[in-house]
């Protein structure tokens, strides 16, 4: 993970890239991006209890798959993520019409105490989108605005836990499962590495970033080589699809042996678009939302 003041130059670059791709409405870029640059300042000012006080798995369950700890129980700060919320729902009120129209009623629900922000990290703690859809209902201009919101909040304790928990996990050795060994959560992206080309996936929920057999489909565990295949796009040059013609899935992956940069996964995997359009032309599904929970 970057630390915060590389990662604010970079994401002034790629969001300028996104701007001329002309894929994504700037007022949505715009807010993207001043999220972004919240939630950068706000990882380093995240409370989370030291590793050593946390109640985690112990060596042989982890050596056998199973998480540090469960999701629904992830560590994050409660009072820093209400704090982003209500910022980031004052960004979006000031979007576009859209945005605007979801974030007005957002906040009638919690000036009315219908919408209940404790439930509503947990229900992202939990991966409950079923919580989410009752709301997709009632603001149907933008249908996950809040999730969104919820998400972006999250992010940067998520984040900072994520790095305290690393503390206590070989993040480099291979894991050869189908989840983040921290929270037990789906990959977002991976990265190929170094001049060897060695494979870390990023977890969409906390954000770490592990070491991974090269050839093996995230999802399902699939090792044979011919129901693994690659598909790129000319408009993504140092990006392409990985899919498994056995669960029918995809990640996307950033090759850095092609680009000379550095990744920023959650704008990485919004500036690339084009290559979720060739997944689902092929037929392909991603398990996992984007990195901005739409």
């Amino acid at each position: 993970m970057l630390e915060a003041e590389k990662a604010q130059e970079l994401l002034t670059k790629k969001i300028t890239a996104c701007k001329t791709r002309g894929f994504l409405p700037t007022e949505l870029i715009d807010l993207v991006e001043k999220i972004y640059k919240r939630q950068l300042e706000a990882r380093g000012k995240a409370q989370i209890p030291a590793a050593d006080t946390l109640e985690t798995v112990d060596a042989l369950q982890s050596s056998q798959g199973a998480p540090l700890i469960d999701r629904a129980s992830f560590p994050f700060d409660r009072d820093q993520t209400l704090e982003l919320f209500h910022e980031f729902l004052d960004l979006a009120k000031d979007a576009n019409p859209a945005l605007s129209e979801a974030a007005a009623v957002i906040s009638a629900a919690l000036t009315d105490k219908s919408l209940d922000l404790d439930q509503a990290m947990q229900a992202h703690r939990s991966g409950d989108e079923s919580f989410f859809a009752t709301w997709a209902a009632a603001t149907p201009s933008a249908p996950r605005t809040l999730p969104m919101l919820v998400q972006a909040a999250m992010t940067p304790s998520l984040e900072r836990a994520a790095q305290e928990l690393g503390t206590k996990a070989n993040l480099k050795t291979s894991w050869g499962h189908g989840h983040c060994p921290l929270c037990g959560s789906m990959p977002i992206m991976s990265d190929l590495r170094e001049k060897e080309g060695f494979k870390y996936n990023i977890c969409g929920f906390c954000h770490a970033e592990y070491h991974v057999p090269r050839l093996q489909c995230p999802f399902c565990l699939e090792k044979d080589t011919s129901k693994l295949e690659y598909f790129e796009a000319k408009e993504e040059p140092g990006l392409r699809i990985n899919a498994c013609n056995t669960c029918k899935m995809y990640i996307k992956q950033t090759d850095f042996r092609v680009l000379d940069r550095r990744s920023l996964p959650l704008v990485d995997d919004l500036d690339s678009l084009t290559l979720d359009v060739v997944a689902r032309e092929k037929k392909l599904r991603r398990p996992t939302l984007s990195a901005w929970g739409f």
